[in-house]
């Protein structure tokens, strides 16, 4: 008997619970929170697989586009405060 594999798709938009999304492979704006020299500043990560709302435009990555915006802003931390040479 074969498994039904669970999706990873959301059902409704996480900010206004609409249920009309989009998959799309965009830009995703990360606001940093910290540390304290680095608060507010914003980073842009390119080509991220995500869902996006169509009607208030909520942007909500995959499980797989938030492993690489996890990954790019670790990358990111780690330039901007390593040491200066």
């Amino acid at each position: 008997m074969p498994h039904k594999k669970g999706t990873s798709r959301p059902g409704a938009c996480a900010k206004c619970g609409a249920s009309n999304l989009e998959r799309r492979i965009t830009t995703y704006p990360v606001r940093l929170t910290g540390p304290e020299k680095l608060a507010g500043k914003e980073i842009q990560v390119g080509h991220v697989a995500l869902y996006a709302c169509l009607r208030c435009g909520y942007l909500m990555p995959t499980p797989a586009g938030q492993a690489k915006v996890d990954r790019c802003v670790g990358r990111v931390l780690e330039f901007l405060l390593a040491p200066p040479r």
